[in-house]
């Protein structure tokens, strides 16, 4: 059901994304961590208070609770968004678009073992993009914020954005699956997901727009259950099961579609 020369082509092809991406979230984590004080976070809630901006400060007295508003509200989302975006019209829609599946399908490679490839890929380069984020948060935490970081809440609100993206990242697959071009691909994965992403901020403004929270998949990532420490878990559920279905979709679809020659 895998190809390796497929699955090695597709880590050459897409490794420069991944490591652009991935040095990005890096280097957030590593500001975030770094400018984090109390006494400074303190301060800046009390000048902000009342504010559009205090709303997005708000919970920021811990070390976490600052990650929470700031990194993984904002970088964390946005940018493995922008790479599920890119790199999963890369992998199916483009090539039909360009030509280049006409190659692949010509040899005795099925088409269920290519999409399945594909689709490995594009999840295991996700979950060793947030192991290394992950784990260099801890690093950088301990050297520069000692005792300051929650372990266990950490590893949480990892592991939940680690499944919202593998969420986005299967409307991003299945519309490359779906669509034989990539205007089109692009068009549908990129603009539920960037939908989602923007619906998500106006909700943050005030709390008159809450029920505008019901229209996107970001309001599952909720780092404020993960931080009280309940009510995440059917949440973590509901992620898990739409990157199931919606990459199941995309693989079904691609393999019984008709393909332009």
């Amino acid at each position: 059901m895998i190809s390796l020369p497929i699955l090695i082509q597709d880590i050459k092809s897409n490794f420069k994304f991944w490591m652009a991406f991935t040095m990005v979230l890096c280097l957030f984590m590593t500001v975030m961590i770094n400018v984090f004080t109390p006494a400074t976070i303190g301060s800046l809630g009390a000048a902000t208070n009342g504010t559009i901006v205090g709303n997005l400060l708000g919970g920021t007295s811990t070390l976490i609770g600052f990650m929470a508003n700031s990194f993984y509200t904002l970088m964390a989302i946005i940018f493995p968004m922008l790479y599920s975006i890119i790199v999963g019209n890369r992998l199916v829609a483009e090539k039909v678009d360009h030509g280049d599946m006409s190659g692949l399908l010509s040899t005795p490679t099925k088409r269920i073992t290519i999409v399945m490839t594909k689709a490995i890929y594009f999840i295991c380069s996700l979950v060793l993009m947030w192991t290394v984020v992950c784990l260099l948060g801890i690093g950088v935490s301990h050297i520069f914020q000692q005792d300051e970081l929650d372990l266990n809440t950490f590893l949480l609100m990892n592991a939940g954005c680690l499944l919202f993206h593998l969420a986005i990242s299967s409307i991003c697959y299945a519309a490359s699956c779906i669509f034989n071009y990539s205007k089109l691909s692009m068009a549908l994965g990129g603009g539920i997901t960037l939908f989602f992403y923007v619906v998500s901020m106006i909700v943050k403004l005030s709390d008159d727009l809450d029920v505008l929270k019901y229209l996107t998949l970001n309001t599952l990532y909720d780092t404020a259950k993960i931080i009280e420490g309940e009510g995440y878990g059917a949440n973590f559920i509901i992620l898990t099961c739409i990157g199931i279905l919606l990459y199941t979709v995309g693989i079904t679809v691609f393999c019984k579609k008709d393909l332009p020659l």
